[in-house]
């Protein structure tokens, strides 16, 4: 059921525009607090791998609130007002650990605790409100804009996020790696950007939502959304994701920064690399949706992503190589940003699935509950990944393995969870995501796969191709015209030239047989007046 045919045209129009400016802004507040920079903070401060893994622990373990504050929610008559309230009052507690830094810059203990519980609060009160703003965009978008619609926003909040990034390394690099003031700074700025998103958001239209069935029991009302069979496979699957993510995720930038040294504009190039990957799948995957079914889409993109973690295992810290702009870069740096090219449009298509399936298969009725249920058990099952990550790191810190790779890198905590990411990805997300009913029309996936993955690029190439040609035969006629126009015109000029040379010998001519008569006449004058009478 669409509640959005209540919405004047108009303002849906404007309403949609709203919601993407506010994530465009809102991205800058997650890609810092939820991205690289608190994983490098917290190394900079001294802290293990568990407190490290805590902090992706805590976004996930906030996600368990979403099914208790739903039954809430659900009876309020605004759900908007509700998630600014709460959203706003969380992100602004992000402030706290930001000051503190700049203040007492040397107790390191604190501030990292102090951070660590700064966004515990900011995860649980933030992920009160969540469903209602899900429920919020899945009422005011339409099913026939759905698609076109997610594909576009994500778009430009990455392309937001790739300016978030690009500034961070950078502004990050303008201070000493002793000090951790550039952290500090970066909190305060991502507060306020955060609250900015909230405040733009307030002018987003909000249909009326369809009311829940409350004559049913708690248990069964937490339980109903689960009785649809793809409701049921696409949340256990995207459970798996999170999880397979939150086991690698937050030590990547780590693991680079504290086996090769790397830069933190190295790291944010590496990242922004991926990000215009993501921005180029964002746009053009509103099409494949299209035309081989949103399933089909999704089984591509994750089977190939694991796919893009085996360039880690060739990385040599020793050797270098060379990037436009960046000119000489360790080789790290050049391998990872060629992998991003591909493989950050990959997995960025993996989180426009979620968006777009989560809308379309959580039912109109009870849909609020419906979300709260769907992020709860990703909460319950993607909390236990960082914390298994950063077991596995501190584990290997203490009992390293004597293997050496093939570029020259030491066999590492990193290659076992990329190894973990890829197993869980194939093994246990894929089952589960062939359970979705196939709709009619909906490709084969080896067809997608060959499609996305070899025709498209070809085609792009042809494209690239035909459009040089293009350009160039445009070209050729227009330099052919122009030297015809210019032939033209010299033949005309010589003529012209010629005529007024003729004109002007013949007055030459002329001239000099008038100058000729008058001197002859004056000499016969001059011998009159001398000749005797």
């Amino acid at each position: 059921m669409e509640n959005t045919h209540l919405i004047p045209k108009r303002e849906l129009q404007i309403s949609l525009r709203n919601t993407t400016f506010a994530g465009a802004a809102g991205i800058f507040f997650f890609m810092i607090v939820q991205n690289g920079p608190i994983p490098l903070m917290l190394e900079n401060l001294g802290a293990g791998g568990i407190a490290i893994g805590l902090t992706a622990t805590l976004f996930q373990l906030g996600l368990l609130i979403q099914i208790p504050a739903a039954f809430f929610t659900e009876r309020l008559a605004s759900r908007k007002l509700f998630w600014a309230t709460t959203t706003i009052t969380a992100r602004a507690a992000l402030v706290v650990p930001g000051i503190y830094l700049l203040l007492f810059p040397h107790q390191q203990s604190a501030s990292i605790w102090l951070t660590v519980a700064t966004i515990g609060f900011f995860s649980f009160l933030a992920q009160t409100s969540m469903p209602s703003w899900h429920s919020w965009m899945a009422d005011l978008i339409p099913d026939s804009m759905r698609a076109s619609f997610w594909s576009k926003r994500q778009g430009i909040v990455l392309v937001a996020a790739a300016v978030s990034v690009a500034l961070t390394g950078w502004f990050l690099d303008l201070f000493p790696e002793t000090t951790v003031a550039g952290f500090g700074w970066l909190l305060i700025f991502a507060s306020v950007m955060g609250m900015l998103d909230v405040v733009i958001h307030w002018y987003v239209a909000e249909p009326t939502p369809v009311p829940p069935n409350r004559t049913l029991s708690v248990a069964k009302r937490i339980l109903q959304p689960l009785k649809s069979r793809d409701f049921r496979c696409f949340t256990f699957a995207m459970c798996i994701w999170f999880f397979a993510i939150g086991v690698f995720a937050p030590f990547l930038n780590v693991y680079l920064k504290t086996t090769f040294g790397i830069t933190y504009t190295h790291l944010s190039t590496i990242q922004l690399t991926g990000m215009f990957s993501s921005v180029v799948a964002s746009f053009i995957g509103g099409r494949l949706i299209n035309q081989m079914g949103l399933r089909t889409y999704g089984l591509a993109m994750v089977l190939a992503a694991p796919v893009f973690s085996v360039v880690w295992f060739f990385l040599d810290g020793g050797a270098t190589g060379m990037l436009p702009i960046l000119g000489t870069v360790p080789q790290p740096v050049m391998i990872l940003c060629i992998s991003s090219l591909i493989g950050g449009g990959v997995y960025a298509a993996v989180g426009m699935l979620q968006l777009n399936l989560l809308s379309a298969l959580a039912p109109s009725e009870g849909r609020t509950m419906a979300m709260a249920v769907h992020w709860s058990l990703i909460g319950i099952l993607s909390s236990a990944g960082p914390i298994a990550g950063g077991w596995i790191k501190d584990y290997f810190a203490v009992n390293p393995i004597d293997l050496i790779l093939y570029g020259g890198t030491r066999f590492s905590y990193f290659h076992v969870l990329l190894i973990l990411h890829g197993l869980l990805t194939w093994l246990v997300m894929l089952p589960f995501l062939f359970g979705i009913q196939k709709k009619d029309g909906e490709w084969p996936l080896k067809q997608a796969v060959v499609d996305i993955f070899v025709l498209t690029p070809l085609r792009s190439v042809r494209n690239a191709y035909n459009f040089n040609l293009a350009a160039s035969s445009v070209a050729l006629n227009t330099v052919k015209g122009t030297a015809n126009a210019t032939g033209k015109i010299a033949a005309k000029a010589a003529k012209e030239t010629g005529t007024i040379a003729l004109r002007a010998m013949k007055e030459t001519v002329e001239a000099a047989s008038r100058a000729g008569k008058e001197s002859v006449e004056k000499a016969k004058q001059k011998q009159e007046k001398k000749t005797p009478r």
